[in-house]
C-alpha cells in the first residue's frame, strides 16, 4: 500500500508557520504515514504526531517570545546566544508533550540530528525518541548558538547542517507522494555563508573540519533541495506549503503578535487550499 509523507523544514522562529499548518491537518483529522522533520520541524513534527495542537500552538508563540529563549537571558542563563535548556525544559516538564509515548504512534516520524564525532547526519525514530527526548533538544540545536546535547555517549546538534528540507528522506522511506512545508517563501534566495559565520566555525570546530565543510555546503544543498521539490510538484508527487505572507519574522527574531499571525496565516493558507489538501492526501489515503 502506497505512502504519503509529511516533510518539515526548520527555520527557528519562523516555525510558527509549520506549527499553523500541523494544527489545521490535525483540526481536519489528517495524519500522515510518515513525518520527517529538521530543526524546529523536528520538535513540531513530534507535538503533530502525539495529537497535541495546543502544544503546536503554545511552542510556536509563547515559548519562542519568552525573552529566555534568546539573547541576554540566555546567555545569562545558559552561556549561550539560544535558550535551548529552557525549551528542552519547558516542553518536556511545562507542556503537554509525553515525548516518552513517541513508540505508540501509529505511524512513524524521523528527525534528523548531527553525529558531531561522525561528522554526519543521521535518522532517529520513534523508538528512539521515546527512549531518550533529548534527540528533541540535539534537532534544534545549531553550532555556535548553542552547546552540543550529549547523548549515550555521543555529541548531537542540528541535523540543518546538511539537510534542510528532507524530502529526500521521505522518498528514501518508501512515501508515494509528499506534502512538503517550508517555513521561507517560495522567492526566498539563500545567501552564502559570511565570512564571519565561517571565520567562527573553523575557530569553534576546529577538530571537525567535514562539520565546517558541510555548514558552509547548506546553500547549495538548498537550491538542490527545492529543485527537487518543484520536480515532484511538477510531477503530482508532492505538494509545497509555504507562507503566503512575510512579516519579517526570523530565525532568532520577532514578536508575540508576530508569531501569532504567522501562525494564523499558516491556517488561512491551509484554508485556501483545502480542496488540493484534500484531494492529494486521499489520492493515496483514500
Amino acid at each position: 500500500m502506497d505512502k504519503i509523507g509529511l516533510v518539515l523544514e526548520g527555520g527557528g522562529m519562523r516555525g510558527a508557520y509549520t506549527a499553523g499548518v500541523l494544527h489545521w491537518l490535525l483540526e481536519n483529522d489528517l495524519h500522515f504515514d510518515y513525518v520527517v522533520g529538521i530543526s524546529s520541524g523536528a520538535l513540531y513534527a513530534g507535538m503533530y504526531v502525539l495529537n497535541k495542537p495546543d502544544a503546536l500552538e503554545d511552542a510556536s508563540i509563547r515559548v519562542a517570545a519568552d525573552p529566555r529563549n534568546i539573547g541576554l537571558k540566555a546567555i545569562l542563563n545558559e552561556r549561550t546566544i539560544v535558550g535551548y535548556e529552557y525549551l528542552y525544559r519547558e516542553i518536556s516538564e511545562e507542556m503537554d508533550y509525553p515525548m516518552t509515548k513517541m513508540d505508540t504512534i501509529p505511524g512513524d516520524i524521523e528527525v534528523g540530528v548531527y553525529d558531531i564525532e561522525g561528522e554526519k547526519t543521521v535518522w532517529k525514530n520513534k523508538y528512539d525518541i521515546a527512549e531518550n527526548p533529548r534527540y528533541i533538544q540535539a534537532a534544534c540545536t545549531l553550532p555556535i548558538v548553542g552547546k552540543r546535547v550529549r547523548i549515550d555517549g555521543r555529541d548531537y546538534m542540528d541535523g540543518g547542517i546538511t539537510t534542510m528540507i528532507p524530502v529526500e528522506r521521505s522518498i528514501a522511506a518508501g512515501c508515494a507522494k509528499h506534502m512538503i512545508v517550508t517555513t521561507k517563501s517560495k522567492d526566498y534566495v539563500r545567501k552564502p555563508q559570511g565570512a564571519f559565520t565561517g571565520t567562527l566555525l573553523k575557530l569553534v570546530y576546529r577538530k571537525f573540519p567535514k562539520l565546517v565543510a558541510d555548514f558552509s555546503n547548506r546553500v547549495n544543498v538548498y537550491y538542490k533541495e527545492r529543485k527537487l521539490i518543484d520536480e515532484l510538484v511538477d510531477d503530482g508527487k508532492a505538494l509545497y506549503m509555504y507562507p503566503s505572507k512575510e512579516l519579517g519574522v526570523g530565525r532568532f527574531k520577532g514578536s508575540t503578535e508576530q508569531f501569532t499571525e504567522l501562525f494564523a496565516i499558516a491556517h488561512q493558507d491551509c484554508d485556501a487550499r483545502r480542496d488540493e489538501i484534500v484531494s492529494f492526501y486521499r489520492s493515496v489515503k483514500g
